[in-house]
């Protein structure tokens, strides 16, 4: 019995002894550290810009209200609020029964004075009857010209055509009902090209003459994030009388993937250079990093030997995905976009080159 706990006392003591010389013999070998790879930019000084934001509102090209410039029965108005009727196309029509008549009684008349024209000059030429009845049977005839031309044009105005591509926007009269002339039928809107106006503060107004220069752009609520390119068409020069305020309309060139109605409310951004020609740097978000001091912070990469270090830079306000840097950092230093928090100093890394 002594022997064997003899035995199992020195088998463990081997054992403990083994163990030891192997942590001994690693105390000797450092670790391998890991090599992480990172994104890197290079930082960039640019022309800063200066955003203005505006609500606008979108407006047709033009805006018609069609009317009848004779009166009569409305018979026809086949087109529909929202619709688009196509240059030259029917809008509506008046009961054309009485225009016609009218056209006939004036044919009949022109025919008979043409007639009795005709019989009088014959008659003058032989001097049967005095000069003056041919000079009356002239001005008949020209009166009987000119009444037929009257109903012919009474006739083709029973009928209204759309003078353009014309989105219908409101039918303002009903069927059968009896129109004076002049009274507003249809309104109709031009839409192959849309208007956004703005008001204006006067010191943008000021730099209106540059505004080729000037980053003009459009979005709307239900597009978040696509913005439309706009174009300075004018502008008023008589201020709004409470606001201040000077308006300005711009062009928006109409997108096939957007539907897009006069009344829209819509985000317009102006960035124009300033007039001092001040530059600026942004990085992007993903690139600030806070120490254990709560200091923001970058890593700055080293090129030549592939390690990284921080940096203590100074912000300004967040602004979409990229952060302007009010000091810090001059130009040309190259510092990692993302996973800062996983980084030391003095770390070697490797950069990204793509999966």
């Amino acid at each position: 019995m002594g022997k064997s706990k003899s035995t199992g006392h020195a088998v463990l003591l081997l054992v403990i002894t083994a163990l030891l010389s192997a942590c001994g013999n690693n105390d000797g070998e450092p670790e391998q550290e890991i090599v992480r790879t990172v994104r890197i930019e290079t930082v960039k000084v640019t022309e800063a810009l200066a955003q203005r934001r505006f609500v606008g509102r979108v407006d047709a090209l033009k805006t018609v209200d069609l009317s009848f410039q004779v009166g009569g029965r409305l018979a026809e108005l086949p087109v529909q609020q929202g619709t688009v009727v196509a240059k030259g196309g029917l809008i509506a029509a008046l009961d054309p029964t009485d225009f016609r008549l009218n056209e006939q009684e004036a044919k009949t008349q022109y025919a008979f004075a043409q007639l009795d024209l005709g019989r009088k000059r014959n008659l003058a030429a032989s001097d049967t009857i005095p000069k003056v009845m041919l000079d009356e049977a002239e001005t008949a005839f020209k009166l009987r010209q000119v009444a037929l031309d009257n109903a012919r044009r009474n006739l083709s105005y029973a009928r209204i055509a759309a003078p353009f591509d014309a989105l219908i926007t409101r039918r303002l009269m009903d069927i059968h009902t009896h129109v004076a002339p002049h009274q507003a039928v249809v309104r109709l809107q031009d839409v192959s090209a849309l208007h956004v106006k703005i008001n204006v503060p006067e010191d943008l107004i000021r730099l209106i003459g540059l505004a080729d220069a000037m980053s003009i752009e459009a979005e709307f609520p239900g597009q978040p994030g696509k913005r439309l390119p706009l174009r300075y068409l004018e502008h008023a020069t008589e201020a709004d009388a409470v606001a201040q305020t000077y308006e300005v309309t711009l062009e928006l060139q109409r997108p096939h993937d957007m539907k897009i109605l006069p009344g829209m409310t819509v985000s317009v951004s102006v960035g124009s250079p300033f007039v001092n020609g001040s530059t600026e740097i942004t990085i992007p978000l993903s690139a600030i990093d806070t120490d254990e001091h709560g200091k923001t912070r970058v890593w700055l990469f080293d090129t030549q030997t592939e390690t990284v270090s921080p940096h203590v830079i100074e912000i300004g306000a967040v602004a979409a995905s990229r952060v302007p840097v009010l000091s810090g950092l001059s130009g040309g230093e190259q510092i990692v976009t993302a996973g800062g928090h996983l980084l030391h100093d003095g770390m070697t890394v490797r950069l990204f080159t793509g999966f």
